[in-house]
């Protein structure tokens, strides 16, 4: 007696998921592909993409999409994603894209940011970025990483006076006019970082510099 073939399984209907069980999903997903996608299928789906856990980490720097597509669109996605993080907003990446309007508004709206990280080959950014963070001081900061930038000791030295939390600070550039056994930078300044990493390039040949700082 032949068998009957196996019933075919049913799709799961995802939009039937508890609230905190696909915000929990949403996370893992990240802030560009819920931006782009995941929030506009369905009620329930924009329901949970409207939960501000869901938006404690914005990383915009490198994503596919992020590469493509035009930098008023990315600022645009960058502040609702803010938006939608209610205060919450823990870490946030970005790149090129992210303008001295833009950094005033992720600084202004995020109280509690632990983690800065942002790429930009804009040869004034590390001046541009010391004007905003002065104005308004990080003071959860925990980790600022920046690429592409040669910071002076003036402007490195504003950046850790107004992150008094900050305990990793990582810069890459192309090169620097700064030690941190410079005698311009008082190694008191440095007291509360654990870790500097400087990496840069001088002619053909790239360099790294470390510092392991005594709190």
């Amino acid at each position: 007696m032949q068998k009957e073939p196996p019933a075919p399984r049913r799709a799961r209907d995802w939009s039937l998921l508890p609230l905190d069980a696909l915000a929990s999903v949403f996370v893992r997903l990240g802030a560009v592909d819920l931006l782009m996608a995941a929030g506009l299928v369905c009620r329930s789906w924009l329901d949970a993409a409207s939960v501000p856990d869901v938006w404690r980490v914005v990383d915009m720097e490198s994503h596919e999409a992020v590469l493509t597509k035009d930098k008023d669109v990315l600022r645009a996605m960058a502040k609702a994603a803010i938006d939608r993080s209610d205060g919450q907003l823990r870490v946030f990446a970005g790149n090129e894209f992210v303008t001295d309007d833009l950094l005033k508004y992720i600084v202004k709206s995020s109280p509690t940011l632990t983690t800065l990280r942002i790429v930009s080959n804009c040869e004034d950014y590390t001046k541009r970025l010391v004007s905003v963070i002065k104005e308004a001081p990080l003071l959860e900061l925990r980790s600022l990483e920046l690429g592409d930038i040669n910071p002076t000791v003036g402007e490195m030295l504003d950046l850790l006076r107004s992150c008094p939390l900050l305990q990793v600070f990582r810069v890459r550039g192309y090169h620097f006019d700064i030690w941190v056994t410079d005698e311009r930078v008082p190694r008191t300044k440095f007291a509360g970082t654990k870790v500097m990493t400087m990496m840069g390039k001088w002619g053909d040949k790239q360099w790294r510099h470390v510092a392991m700082v005594e709190v």
